[in-house]
């Protein structure tokens, strides 16, 4: 005695002929939502035959739905229109909210470089009228914050600059500088322009950092043991690597600690010299923070809790981050004995 779900209801079979049914209701949508998992239909039929086995063989289903006066026409009908139910619920379905943080994280690693990008160009532009000040200032950051917010270095004292610089060394010896530079004048035009620019840099970081912000916030949301391990981050960067946290979770240890080292990896299969040691891991501050000795080791283990810790978000299974924390913090501790 066999089991059969079919679009026309569940089965059951013995000597290839119907010996009890639950017949589904001929609506499409339904009958896809209950071709998607166990429904109440094969339920009730498994218990009431409970020596019944799920139907192996290939199934007639042209004859059987003839024989409960279902015309090939009608039954081919409802396929079709089940199967593109299926079809429609398979897609909306595949868009989960990991797939929203995959684009979150390239649409703000795009912004991060056209911002580094865009600041190269300001502090060329800008080192006409003062040069010196690409060498005092470092930061993108602060160097487009004063561009943007004093201008002409003529401008350039030390309360102004106190109110835009956090660090108040710079703001006592920026205006020393300025009254010293070689630079070209620039007229208020010309100079304005350039302000502008720099006020757009400023903006478009700001939407940098708002978008760095959701992906964290949202990574803690639907991955809380990768975020735990991984820092939401470095979790978020894993996830636009592998596609998916579906994908995360199927993919072994040794693939995890390499995601983001394509390059290497290539390299090292074309050459067969030095292999890859660590991919985007490598931001981690357990790896990024170690001696060069354990940064392999150390990505080794961290990628083999973040394995664990993938699964165990994907198939929805309890908060364990703290214990995976626990157990890589021993490995860093008897690694540096």
């Amino acid at each position: 005695m066999e089991i059969y779900k079919t679009p026309i209801g569940v089965l059951v079979l013995e000597g290839g002929k119907v010996v009890d049914k639950k017949l589904f209701p001929r609506d499409p949508k339904k009958v896809a939502g209950k071709l998607g998992g166990e429904c109440p239909e094969e339920a009730e039929m498994k218990a009431k035959h409970p020596k019944a086995v799920s139907g192996r063989g290939r199934l007639d289903l042209v004859s059987v739905a003839e024989s409960l006066g279902i015309k090939k026409g009608e039954l081919d009908s409802l396929i079709a229109k089940v199967n593109e139910e299926m079809a429609k619920k398979g897609v909306s379905e595949g868009f989960g909210r990991d797939k929203l943080i995959v684009n979150a994280v390239r649409a703000q690693r795009g912004i991060e470089s056209n911002v580094n990008t865009e600041c190269e160009t300001l502090r060329e532009w800008y080192s006409i009228h003062f040069p010196e000040l690409n060498d005092l200032l470092k930061d993108n950051s602060d160097y487009a914050g004063v561009v943007a917010k004093i201008g002409s270095r003529e401008k350039m004292r030390e309360n102004e600059l106190g109110g835009v610089l956090e660090d108040k060394r710079y703001a006592r010896a920026i205006p020393q500088v300025a009254k010293e530079s070689i630079g070209s004048k620039v007229d208020e035009r010309d100079m304005q322009a350039i302000c502008e620019y720099a006020s757009s840099i400023i903006d478009a970081s700001g939407e940098e950092r708002a978008l760095h912000a959701y992906i964290e916030k949202a990574m803690e949301e639907i991955a809380a043991n990768v975020s735990s391990v991984a820092t939401p981050y470095v979790g978020a960067l894993l996830l636009e690597q592998a596609g998916s946290l579906e994908k995360l979770a199927s993919l072994p240890a040794s693939t995890i600690q390499v995601l983001g080292a394509q390059k290497a990896m290539f390299r090292f299969l074309k050459t067969h010299k030095l292999p890859p040691k660590y991919g985007v891991l490598y931001v981690h501050p357990l790896v990024s923070q170690a001696p060069k000795s354990q940064k392999g080791k150390l990505a080794r283990t961290l990628a083999s809790k973040i394995s664990i810790a993938a699964k165990v978000d994907f198939y929805g299974g309890e908060y364990i981050g703290d214990r995976l924390k626990s157990e890589m913090e021993k490995r860093v501790k008897s690694l540096r004995e």
